[in-house]
């Protein structure tokens, strides 16, 4: 992973994470840790935006994965935000686009 920023609930419960690069196994070594102290900080409200991220692998996938399922079981979500080109394909072709809210962009995250 190349950088990651993360944004504070704007008027929604929501909060963004941009990630940019890829999303693999030395990324998620990084990422894990901060990622919980910021939903520890923010809510369980969580979007991410992968319109930048160009590579995800299973060590990616399986982040994602315990990540919805972590958000759930505290009422709150994931979303995720413009996945495009290898890893819309990888979220297609293991079908966890059904598992994942998917949007276009961050302006269609709802109250």
């Amino acid at each position: 992973m190349e950088t990651w920023t993360a944004q504070p609930p704007s008027p929604t419960r929501w909060w963004v994470l941009g990630l940019r690069g890829e999303l693999d196994l030395h990324a998620v070594r990084h990422l894990r840790e901060p990622l919980l102290t910021e939903i520890e900080a923010h809510g369980p409200w969580l979007a991410i935006d992968l319109s930048e991220v160009r590579f995800i692998d299973t060590t990616g996938v399986g982040l994602l994965v315990r990540l919805v399922h972590n958000l759930r079981d505290r009422d709150g979500d994931l979303a995720l935000i413009a996945p495009a080109g290898q890893v819309l394909r990888i979220l297609r072709w293991t079908n966890l686009i059904r598992v994942f809210r998917v949007l276009d962009t961050a302006d269609a995250l709802e109250g």
